[in-house]
């Protein structure tokens, strides 16, 4: 606990999610240089059996590729290659924590966490064949939606986070073979390690850094694993239990709805400050399509007393759906590919300039019995001109009135005379 506390003193942390970052090839894909539901077309290498294709990201301990794995008539199924980085192989607790990993990643199977196929060593490099997930992580999404397509619909929101509640849920209640809890916490739910797939479902990847507390490999004391800006403050303090996660799905919560980051800073430590002292104000003062009872629900997971916080993922994800009540029928795993195809085919936004220009608007979301219609985008022709009716103009209609008016207010004084239209009005 002293090696933490000197550590913050001195604002050692490390693993700031911080916008913009430094360019490189994982940082290329979050910036949104090609449509995240695109497959590019590359040459392949080999690694054993396995056809590798581009980087996908790159961390401290292993690289993802795209790749495709073997399979009998010449079949080939696509998957997360992760491989470890040869430096860290030489490093025995490194090389243990990343075994740990794969073992892990082969107890979770559940529809919305991304699964491991693989496990094994090829040429002397480690490697975790994982599930595949095509489509963009949610800090994409979030940097299209800032750029071009405009803010999530409330309801599409509500849905991922229900699906996240779901994924977190299942790993928090696994259990070993013997039925004992292992008591799983991702430690990283970030917009980062969610993924929307190309079919509408929600995915929790990256459980490389989650904590089992029957794992054979234990976190050394004082060491935080995790983005700053989504870590709740007692794991700060050093004090770590399930309920973390859900102050992570807190702010991933506030920062969908409201289209802003909960906790910036441009150093560690301010990160750090932020997530200890920062009023926080409710997602519905930034969106005012927010319900008071959404409000409460990301309120509530964002409590920096974890006793005054969601006590499981299921309570949080039952108050969800009774939110998303408000605003209609669930949303179906269509409704979010088809709006979430639509974010990634607008272009980024220009400066308005003094022409006629087109404003395209999203699909709606319409549901009958749990059908997707998705209306095609309508073109609104705009001008800057016409936007606010000018003062002039103004001016010209209120002085017509007046003079319309006024014709028929003589006619009336010529017709009676004054003294008869006195008379009247005293009437």
């Amino acid at each position: 606990m002293a090696t933490l506390r000197r550590r913050m003193e001195t604002c050692e942390l490390s693993g700031s999610d911080l916008l913009p970052t430094q360019p490189g090839s994982a940082q290329r894909i979050a910036r949104g240089t090609r449509n995240p539901f695109e497959v590019p077309s590359i040459t392949p290498d080999a690694f054993g059996s396995y056809l590798v294709y581009e980087e996908l990201g790159v961390g401290g301990m292993a690289t993802v590729h795209r790749a495709e794995a073997p399979g009998i008539l010449g079949f080939r199924k696509p998957v997360a290659l992760k491989r470890m980085l040869p430096h860290v192989a030489k490093d025995p607790k490194s090389m243990r924590a990343f075994l740990e990993e794969a073992r892990l990643a082969s107890r979770l199977v559940h529809e919305n966490i991304a699964q491991a196929y693989d496990f094994g060593v090829i040429g002397g490099t480690y490697f975790i064949a994982m599930e595949m997930v095509p489509g963009p992580t949610l800090r994409q999404i979030m940097i299209q939606c800032a750029s071009a397509a405009g803010a999530i619909p409330v309801p599409i929101a509500i849905e991922i986070l229900i699906q996240l509640c779901e994924a977190l849920d299942y790993a928090h209640n696994l259990k070993d073979q013997q039925g004992r809890p292992l008591n799983i916490i991702h430690r990283d739910v970030s917009p980062t390690n969610v993924i929307v797939s190309a079919s509408g479902i929600v995915k929790l990847i990256d459980f490389g850094i989650a904590k089992a507390e029957r794992a054979s490999e234990q976190t050394q004391a004082g060491i935080i694993k995790g983005k700053l800006g989504y870590l709740a403050p007692e794991y700060l303090a050093g004090r770590l239990d399930l309920r973390a996660d859900l102050f992570g799905l807190g702010v991933v919560a506030h920062e969908l709805l409201t289209g802003k980051r909960l906790f910036p800073g441009t150093t560690d430590c301010d990160v750090c400050q932020a997530v200890r002292e920062k009023p926080i104000a409710p997602p519905s003062r930034y969106n005012s399509q927010v319900s008071a009872t959404l409000d409460d629900i990301v309120l509530t997971a964002l409590q920096r007393d974890p006793s005054q916080r969601w006590q499981s993922a299921h309570a949080m994800q039952v108050a969800l759906r009774n939110a998303a009540r408000e605003y209609g029928a669930g949303v179906s795993h269509r409704q979010i590919r088809d709006w979430a195809e639509w974010a990634f085919s607008q272009h980024s936004r220009t400066s308005i300039e003094i022409k006629q220009i087109a404003e395209p608007t999203p699909p709606e979301v319409s549901i009958v019995e749990h059908e997707t219609i998705v209306e095609r985008p309508a073109r609104r022709a705009s001008t800057l001109r016409n936007k606010t009716p000018r003062p002039i103009a103004a001016w010209l209609l209120a002085v017509l009135v007046l003079g319309i008016a006024g014709v028929g207010l003589w006619d009336a004084i010529d017709g009676h005379g004054i003294e008869t239209l006195v008379r009247d009005l005293g009437r």
